[in-house]
């Protein structure tokens, strides 16, 4: 198993790590999740990682890791989110501190670890929206397909030579009396879809009276759909059945057939 270090700067989810198998409060809970986004082969994508139902109490620390098929897409960067960026760097002062990192250095995997020893609140993960963003790129021969991208535990032990995998995302809180708030985290999974039709907002909708086979338009092919499912050499079910029924007896029948046709001719608008 391999042991990864968290930066020497994020005291405050070291600790929550550190303490995780001791008696903490668990003073609320928070979901995790990254979007589903669509791509095309070679093409690039943005996809953001939310926090949904923050604590009022707020966040001083987190840790978890990012996993998707290398295979098929490659990660180029990752940056801190809105609710990221509070100033807390600049306020801290320590040379080279670092309050966020997302290491995407080994293919597969981004490792983000946030962090800050700050007592204030104001400069804590106090509301919803984007955690960070990951931009990247569909690989140029990655075949149509659902590729997930999964928010998972940092696959490391629970602390150097502990000899025990770590099983927990954390994000909770470390306030100025030591008191440790280790929220419950529910992680919801997104995905890079890559196909070569187009998004739900291209499509054409589906209810379009007389087009039958669900082209988009209505032509001669949909007088043909409608005869072959008159003979039973096709069955039109959902938005196709819809279009289909003319008449309004929710079932294809020749009448149909004849008042597309009319349409087609322009003898009649459907």
């Amino acid at each position: 198993m391999r042991v990864r270090k968290i930066a020497a700067g994020l005291a405050a989810v070291s600790m929550l790590a550190a303490l995780s198998a001791q008696t903490v409060s668990a003073a609320g809970s928070v979901t995790v999740s990254a979007e589903k986004v669509e791509a095309k082969a070679g093409a690039d994508f943005t996809l953001a990682v939310k926090l949904e139902g923050v604590p009022a109490a707020g966040i001083s620390g987190a840790e978890f890791e990012i996993t998707y098929d290398a295979s098929a897409i490659t990660i180029t960067g990752a940056a801190a989110g809105d609710i990221v960026n509070t100033s807390a760097s600049d306020k801290e002062g320590f040379e080279g501190l670092t309050v966020f990192s997302a290491d995407y250095s080994e293919a597969g995997t981004v490792t983000v670890t946030y962090g800050t020893a700050l007592d204030d609140t104001a400069y804590w993960v106090t509301q919803d929206g984007t955690f960070l963003t990951l931009t990247g790129k569909v690989n140029d021969n990655t075949a149509d397909g659902t590729y997930d991208v999964a928010i998972k535990a940092i696959d490391r032990e629970t602390f150097e030579g502990s000899g025990t995998p770590n099983a927990e995302i954390y994000i909770g809180a470390i306030s100025a009396d030591g008191a440790i708030d280790n929220y419950t985290v529910t992680a919801k999974a997104g995905a890079v879809v890559v196909g070569s039709e187009p998004s739900s907002e291209e499509k054409p909708s589906g209810t379009l009276k007389g087009d039958a086979d669900l082209s988009g338009k209505v032509d001669i092919l949909d007088v043909i759909t409608v005869n072959k499912a008159i003979l039973g050499k096709e069955k039109l079910e959902g938005d196709a059945l819809v279009n289909a029924d003319i008449n309004g007896n929710n079932k294809p029948d020749a009448a149909d057939s004849l008042e597309i046709m009319k349409a087609i001719v322009g003898l009649i608008t459907l």
